[in-house]
């Protein structure tokens, strides 16, 4: 008779394998519905229209001509952003279905708006600039060059399109001006695209401050019989002041939006590659196995999102750190364990497995601690999925079929539960995380190679790949077949030029029997090999 808590526990067992087989549903966020994106959209419009009519709102006067020109403004502010929406729905459907980034692109608008309004109350006020260079001056590049670096570029292009409209329609200045903001658009989003570097933000904006001076070149060639050579530098200087200004408010503003929306840029991961990082200097001096282990998986992961278009520097940086929460307990893990001393052989498969899966939630936490951006915390958690741990899984059922072959086991157990030996979870949800899932089995088991040849290599991949298909690890990723072909190819590219074996020297006897002999100097002269000064 099985006792009262063994029922209990198989009892809960197939109550989790149950509810473990039904479709996880969950429940939408109130960012997420369609409502909230339309007030969204709604709040632009109106912050945009209140913005435009803000100096005189509050000081006057608001006479009947100014109010009619307002409202035609405002109509055409408001049939420009349904436009510029609806074309980003069409082109980049992805972009809007979150309302986070609905609400992220309509505050870059309204940021980029805000200067420009500031500018021309100050010009009213002051007179300090007249009418030929005033339009010069906005900082037209501001907001495609924030949605290029928080987004992507087509991002960039529409947020841009609408701002350049909406201050040709703040300032007057009809078509040039728009044409002047369409060229820094298009100039910012395709010079800005992952943009690594503070240098290269500051080039972008000026680069599209120099686009602008064509349009003030093209301008003057219109107006020929009453350009002024003075007003037309005055003007191209003007253009490229307002692109760096545009690029040193970005740099400002970019962390920010950042830290509000949980978004990393490539300016942000591009720091955290650099290995003096705390915790990389950690994980090389207490466990200097994983350190070398991580290196390796991120060299195999760049090269493969660079084979399928994912961000290359974002997968390896994550890379680096994929593996910190091994810092709590290095010497349980094979690749800092010394040569006959396992502590693995004195724990059961059980509570090795315990140890060996902590790893994920330590290494949540040190990224937390150390405030480590949400894409490497989301790799952490996610890069070993729910998989087996197979190697104490096996042990455990070794040892129970050992105990039930010599009659005696106390347990009341046939057969050993997966659910016990695997990993928590998350799976892979994103390209990168996808590939450095892959990568980190794929570079443990190459440690374990006898030959190494492009076969044996290529055979290994394919295994391991295929184990992870079909154990349903990748089934949240966006990843296709024909992604992970090229995954796998570049698995082999990469592992068989760093695990090729090197040509052995011949052996000099003659130099072996005279291993010393006296120089001129008096001193013995030491044999050395041919390469020691090649590398």
């Amino acid at each position: 008779m099985k006792p009262i808590v063994s029922k209990i526990r198989e009892k809960r067992t197939r109550n989790r394998e149950r509810l473990a087989s039904r479709p996880i549903v969950l429940p939408s966020s109130w960012m997420e519905k369609y409502w909230t994106k339309l007030g969204v959209g709604l709040f632009l419009g109106a912050a945009s229209i209140l913005l435009m009519g803000i100096d005189r709102l509050v000081w006057g006067p608001l006479d009947e001509p100014y109010l009619f020109a307002w409202l035609g403004k405002s109509v055409l502010l408001l049939i420009s952003l349904c436009t510029a929406i609806f074309g980003l729905m069409i082109i980049r459907p992805g972009t809007l279905s979150k309302s986070s980034n609905v609400l992220l692109l309509a505050l870059v608008a309204l940021v980029a708006l805000v200067p420009v309004k500031l500018i021309l109350y100050f010009t009213e006020q002051t007179q300090a600039f007249s009418s030929d260079l005033l339009p010069f001056l906005f900082p037209l590049p501001l907001a495609p060059i924030l949605a290029t670096l928080l987004l992507d570029g087509t991002a960039g292009i529409a947020v841009g399109i609408w701002t350049s409209l909406a201050v040709s329609l703040y300032a007057g200045g009809g078509l040039p001006l728009f044409l002047g903001g369409l060229v820094a658009t298009i100039t910012s989003a395709a010079m800005g695209h992952r943009a690594r570097t503070r240098t290269k933000v500051v080039r972008t904006g000026l680069v599209a401050g120099l686009a602008e001076v064509t349009c003030v070149f093209g301008l003057t060639a219109l107006n020929a019989s009453h350009s002024d050579v003075m007003t037309v530098l005055n003007q191209a200087g003007a253009c490229l002041c307002s692109g760096f200004l545009a690029a040193v408010l970005a740099l400002l503003i970019l962390p920010l939006f950042e830290s509000a929306f949980r978004i990393t840029s490539d300016i942000t991961l591009l720091e955290l590659s650099d290995l003096s990082h705390p915790l990389l200097q950690r994980l090389a001096l207490e466990a200097p196995g994983t350190y070398h282990h991580s290196l390796v998986v991120a060299n195999l992961a760049q090269a493969a999102a660079d084979e399928i278009g994912a961000n290359s520097l974002q997968t390896r940086v994550c890379a680096y750190f994929h593996d910190i929460g091994k810092l709590s307990k290095p010497e349980f893990f094979t690749e800092n364990i010394r040569i006959n001393h396992n502590p693995h052989d004195r724990l059961a498969p059980s509570m090795s497995t315990l140890v060996i899966t902590s790893h994920v939630k330590e290494g949540v936490s040190l990224a937390l601690l150390y405030k480590l951006p949400k894409a490497v915390i989301d790799v952490i958690r996610e890069h070993h999925g729910t998989s087996l741990v197979s190697y104490f899984h096996d042990k455990a059922k070794a040892q129970l079929e050992f105990e039930m072959a010599s009659g005696g086991s106390a347990s009341d157990q046939s057969e050993v539960p997966e659910w016990n030996f695997r990993y928590g979870g998350p799976r892979p949800a994103t390209a990168e995380s996808a590939i450095i899932g892959l990568a980190d089995p794929v570079e443990a088991a190459s440690r374990s190679i006898e030959k190494v040849t492009p076969s044996h290599i290529a055979e290994l991949v394919d295994t391991i790949v295929n184990v992870r298909l079909e154990d349903g690890q990748l089934d949240e990723s966006p990843l296709t077949l024909e992604q992970l072909a090229r995954i796998k190819k570049s698995f082999v590219f990469t592992l068989t030029n760093m695990l090729h074996a090197r040509t052995p020297y011949p052996r000099d006897e003659d130099r072996d029997k005279q291993s010393t002999r006296p120089s001129a100097s008096g001193r013995p002269e030491v044999g050395l090999p041919d390469d020691v000064f090649h590398g």
